[in-house]
């Protein structure tokens, strides 16, 4: 009785522990616009969320980081399908009162090596080279 019980409780810390992992994801699915809750670990207050729109057919995004607007584009690997870099770009140079935001967003967006799933079906986390979530996606209508 004492195995059952164990095993029990072990099968029920494993399935904890991979549930709170996220996986590793198609870069296809970035499809769409995007909202950027979060970047390295700072959530982003709501008023000024900056966005992301990925067209992965041409390989392409655009968006605005906090202020600025940018525009680059994408390298996908064929091979492993949640890999994704987001090649330097153009962005228009306003001044704003929040540059901070914009500074830490254009940076992340340099170091982004891979996709992973999020909590739910609308979120997804851009990741560095380690799995370090960089910017946490939150899709948009």
């Amino acid at each position: 009785m004492k195995k059952v019980i164990m095993l029990f409780f072990m099968a029920l810390f494993m399935g904890g522990l991979f549930a709170c992992t996220e996986v590793k994801t198609e870069a296809k699915k970035l499809e769409g616009k995007w909202s950027i809750v979060e970047v390295k670990g700072k959530k982003l207050a709501k008023e000024i969320l900056p966005n992301i729109v990925f067209d992965m057919k041409d390989q392409k995004v655009h968006g605005n980081a906090g202020c600025n607007i940018f525009n680059s584009t994408l390298v996908l690997d064929e091979s492993d399908p949640s890999s994704i870099i987001i090649n330097p770009g153009a962005a228009t140079m306003m001044s704003c009162p929040d540059m901070e935001t914009e500074q830490a967003v254009l940076q992340a967006m340099g170091e982004v090596k891979q996709v992973k799933s999020g909590e739910t079906e609308s979120e997804m986390l851009l990741v560095d080279a380690e799995g370090n979530a960089l910017l946490i996606l939150s899709k948009t209508n």
